[in-house]
């Protein structure tokens, strides 16, 4: 019976795993094509290009307040299910999409499906693992998305480089399609046991959601992912725009390069699934270091050999920050509102998502895109304070109550 059961257990991470990998290759090529595609197709200026960005994050602004902390973890998977077809058929209209406008309620729309899928498929993730192995199911988790981007910038750089962007549309779309069948196979055969089905309450959520945020690591987790924001926004949305204007780089080069920012993530992550990290705040602070001077690093105008030290180098905090903070997040919160929590999580990072590529925009249309990486450093650099403080504060006042208790 044990047998059958790890069996079945390998067979649903795999699956998992698989679902991971095509969802984020194909979210990915969205959040870095689109922008490529209404800069350099469309022929939109900054600024709209920054509002794809906004858009996708309001999307899943609303997936966060509206849909995931009111599904119960039994019915995740089939709810995951609907929203990558929805994914799906986004990308498919992109295709034909000929104006901004389209442009603009696409990105709304994916941004929706995306802000279901991840967090949801997080809950999975820590549903399926056994307690033991929670951390390292989770860097594995993160290493599939992690590998899905580097194959999706490769495959982003050749259709750019020697075919034409639209054509990126048309492979994602049967990569989405993908996706969406494996998880309708993995929806019918996984059962996730719940203490409770019924629709949570908004007044529940939030009472949960505030109860969350009471806790210390959970806000180190938070603030961590939130200081990360900005330098991996950035690239994402800006990164081809910036390689062309400062450095001569051809966007579908650029696309190559990224490759080797997601190839550092890769191997971080699969470190940290192969291996008990013993320490991880100290691995989390290694990370905020090297967030803050690759930042700087990519508003340095000196050339191609600067900017692949950037990402080389901003690649370390994108693949240890992320599983480090979602590993805090499951061992402070019980599986029963793991989706509220992954939600708000993933909310606040949401609005985080919308409104940095919106004042990135307006800062570079205003002035240059090398002023605005250094006005938004000093937020960055305040919430990395911030995380360490806190975390400082709850180890503090947890070794005073380890020491009233034993007295």
């Amino acid at each position: 019976m044990k047998t059958g059961g790890n069996k079945l257990l390998l067979i649903n991470m795999v699956m998992l795993l698989s679902v991971t990998f095509t969802m984020r290759s194909s979210t990915n090529m969205l959040m870095t094509v689109v922008p490529v595609f209404t800069k350099y197709v469309i022929d939109a200026d900054v600024l709209f290009v920054g509002l794809t960005a906004t858009l996708y994050g309001i999307g899943g602004m609303v997936s966060n307040v509206f849909v995931n902390g009111r599904i119960s973890v039994d019915k995740t998977p089939k709810v995951v299910f609907a929203f990558l077809t929805v994914m799906t058929l986004g990308i498919f209209f992109y295709i034909f999409s000929s104006n901004v406008y389209e442009v603009f309620i696409l990105s709304a729309v994916t941004g929706l499906s995306m802000g279901v899928v991840q967090p949801l498929l997080m809950t999975i993730t820590n549903a399926i693992a056994p307690p033991g192995k929670r951390d390292r199911y989770i860097a594995a988790y993160t290493a599939s998305l992690s590998l899905s981007l580097i194959f999706g910038v490769l495959v982003e750089g050749v259709v750019i480089s020697s075919i034409d962007i639209r054509y990126a549309f048309v492979i994602f779309f049967f990569i989405a399609m993908v996706s969406s069948l494996i998880m309708f196979f993995l929806a019918r055969n996984m059962h996730i046991p719940a203490k409770s089905t019924k629709t949570r309450s908004f007044r529940e959520i939030i009472s949960r959601a505030s109860i969350s945020l009471h806790q210390g690591k959970v806000l180190f987790a938070m603030f961590g992912n939130i200081s990360y924001a900005f330098p991996f926004i950035l690239l994402i949305t800006y990164g081809s725009i910036i390689g062309k204007e400062y450095n001569g780089i051809e966007p579908g080069t650029f696309l190559y390069l990224l490759a080797l920012f997601y190839g550092v993530s890769f191997i971080s992550r699969i470190i940290l699934s192969a291996r008990q990290v013993k320490n991880k705040e100290y691995l989390m602070y290694a990370a905020y270091a090297a967030s803050i001077f690759g930042y700087i690093l990519i508003g340095i105008d000196t050339g191609i050999i600067m900017f692949i030290a950037a990402l080389l180098i901003l690649g370390f905090p994108h693949g240890s920050i992320f599983p480090l903070s979602t590993s805090y997040i499951a061992e402070s919160v019980d599986m029963e509102y793991m989706n509220i929590v992954y939600s708000v999580f993933l909310l606040i990072m949401d609005v985080i998502a919308f409104l940095i590529p919106f004042i990135f925009g307006l800062i570079s249309d205003l002035y240059t895109i090398k002023i605005a990486i250094y006005v938004t450093l000093a937020p960055m650099a305040f919430l990395i304070i911030l995380s360490v403080g806190i975390n400082i504060k709850d180890n503090k006042a947890k070794k005073e109550g380890l020491a009233t208790a034993k007295a």
